[in-house]
């Protein structure tokens, strides 16, 4: 149905409503990139196969990820009326117990993680699973804020990821989506910028620059043609959140490109998406496409005379594609190198126009700043860190996944509450809050917060959010050599300091771990540093010395062991 004004949101809202409570049996299975390669597949397969031998009347359908990526596949059942109940560990042989139990009215208590009584959805309130008089202090299965995943988790990027079908355009308007949009685009473009600014969001893709600023540089830019880009070319080792939230909730962004697109005065936006990213290119290809059916996207959206078309670009997927210069010219059809700047894209950008470059979670952020205000949005956080911020939390951890916390919150938290603490009794030795480019700081380190800047007083970096966790385990010459050599096949070859030094520290740490280097090679890395970061073009090479430097600063012993 093609919309024409605000108003017919709501019809598109009822419909969204009927697929999400149809009054039958909802049966989510979580199917991001993540899940499928724990089997979810196999899993949805084989609770079809179920369904249909046995006679049970359920709506099955394919959800993204819900963060518990420890505990895949995931299986979300909700029967009318009773709490929703999220199942881990389902895999297809588990499936005829989950049947079996569903077909009674029972609980398979043993692979039950948590369950939902009510969720407080940010965008449209709160929401009643349990709404029988059924007597829930009883109930074997603890809710989902009670848990220790759970309790500190505020979900406001996430706020649709696992609970809505990515490929249903309603189910996402059911929940809010597009009414931001249609605020929008009866406000001024000056106000849009405003709020944004007033909210104090940062990029979520870096060093945490101020949108609302990027936004106005690039309104206020001469010249009638503006673009966007929605950076989606994350490639750290251990980061994966922007696929599995591009996979779970694309309209989020889509709608988020659109305001931005009205704010600036762009009429056109580009996504980038890695070219290995088959689920998330599938995805947002299709939410596109349903947005432009909808008239949501395209000309004359929501009859508000504004227009704008939306460009899915799939990537080369190499890692220095993602530093927004390098971006620009992979859109562009030229090779993936960085150039020098200024000038910056917001002055001169995508085709020599002014362009405004942000990462998903940026852009998924904006319906909720417009929905709920800049002032709302500025209360949550730290001082100089506003709103939420989704994590890829990985390596040595209990509980690995994609989490959400409010800025200000504490690593030990996030480590030994949300994560569960270093498995198989071990201790914390590391952790890499930033990506390779972040460094590795040292298990002291917890007590710091996320945080932009307390992060970069540490000499580390937020990053993109990745936050891999490393235990006593782990030998740090070893993961110092992993990321240099990472820096060396990413790296463009353009700048002689990075295509020529960095390559020639990999080789010496290979002398380190062979055992036939003496400790007069520290200084040689020290002083190789300085010439390294400071003439090199783009952030890749500024950054390739951070795994060593930082290594050799917290984790000297590890060194001391193989050098003579």
């Amino acid at each position: 149905m093609k919309l024409t004004c605000a108003d017919d949101l709501s019809k598109s809202i009822k419909k969204g409503n009927k697929r999400l409570f149809s009054g039958k049996v909802r049966i989510n299975v979580g199917t991001s990139t993540c899940c499928l390669a724990k089997g979810a597949e196999l899993t949805y397969n084989a609770l079809a196969y179920g369904m249909k031998t046995n006679n049970i009347d359920a709506e099955l359908v394919k959800v993204g990820c819900n963060g518990m990526c420890w505990a895949e596949p995931i299986v979300e059942v909700h029967q009318p009326g009773k709490p929703k109940i999220i199942y881990g560990g389902v895999t297809e042989t588990e499936v005829p117990r989950l049947l079996e139990a569903l077909a009674s009215g029972n609980i398979v208590t043993d692979m039950a993680i948590a369950r939902i009584d009510a969720e407080d959805h940010i965008l449209i309130g709160n929401i009643d699973y349990a709404t029988d008089a059924t007597d829930l202090a009883d109930h074997p299965v603890s809710r989902l804020e009670e848990t220790d995943f759970g309790k500190l988790q505020h979900k406001v990027i996430l706020r649709n990821a696992g609970a809505i079908d990515p490929e249903d355009i309603n189910e996402y308007i059911a929940r809010g989506g597009y009414a931001a949009l249609g605020t929008a685009l009866g406000m001024k473009a000056e106000k849009i910028i405003k709020e944004v600014t007033d909210s104090g969001l940062r990029g979520r893709g870096g060093a945490g620059f101020p949108t609302g600023i990027k936004w106005r540089m690039c309104s206020e830019a001469a010249g009638d043609t503006k673009y966007l880009i929605c950076n989606v070319s994350e490639g750290e080792p251990g980061i994966g959140m922007h696929r599995s939230f591009l996979e779970s909730d694309p309209h989020a962004v889509i709608e988020g490109l659109i305001i931005g697109g009205f704010a600036i005065g762009a009429q056109t936006a580009y996504i980038y998406v890695r070219d290995n990213y088959r689920v998330a290119l599938q995805r947002i290809t299709k939410a596109v496409h349903d947005a432009i059916e909808s008239g949501l996207l395209g000309e004359n959206i929501l009859g508000s005379g504004y227009s704008m078309n939306i460009i899915v670009k799939e990537g080369g997927g190499r890692y220095i594609c993602g530093e927004e210069t390098a971006l620009i010219a992979c859109i562009e059809g030229k090779l993936g190198e960085p150039r020098q700047r200024p000038p910056f894209p917001t002055n001169s950008g995508l085709f020599d126009k002014p362009t405004c470059i942000n990462n998903v979670e940026s852009w998924a952020n904006i319906p909720v700043i417009i929905q709920k205000g800049g002032s709302w949005y500025n209360a949550i956080g730290s001082a100089k860190s506003k709103g939420t911020k989704v994590l890829s939390l990985a390596g040595n951890i209990a509980r690995a996944g994609m989490i959400e916390v409010d800025m200000g919150t504490k690593i030990s938290q996030i480590i030994k509450v949300i994560g569960g603490g270093i498995p198989e009794g071990k201790k914390l030795k590391g952790i890499q809050p930033g990506g390779p480019s972040g460094g590795i700081l040292p298990a002291s380190a917890d007590k710091l917060t996320i945080d932009y800047d307390e992060l970069a007083e540490a000499g580390s970096m937020l990053g993109s959010g990745g936050m891999v966790i490393m235990d006593d385990s782990n030998d740090m010459v070893k993961l110092a050599r992993y990321f240099t050599d990472f820096f060396v096949n990413e790296s463009c070859g353009k700048c002689v300091p990075c295509r020529e030094g960095v390559c020639r520290v990999r080789d010496m740490l290979d002398e380190v771990l062979a055992g036939r280097a003496d400790k007069t090679i520290l200084k040689t890395f020290t002083a190789m540093a300085e010439p390294i970061t400071k003439a090199c073009a783009c952030a890749l090479g500024k950054t390739a010395m951070v795994p060593v430097t930082s290594t050799m600063k917290h984790f000297k012993k590890d060194y001391d062991a193989y050098l003579q």
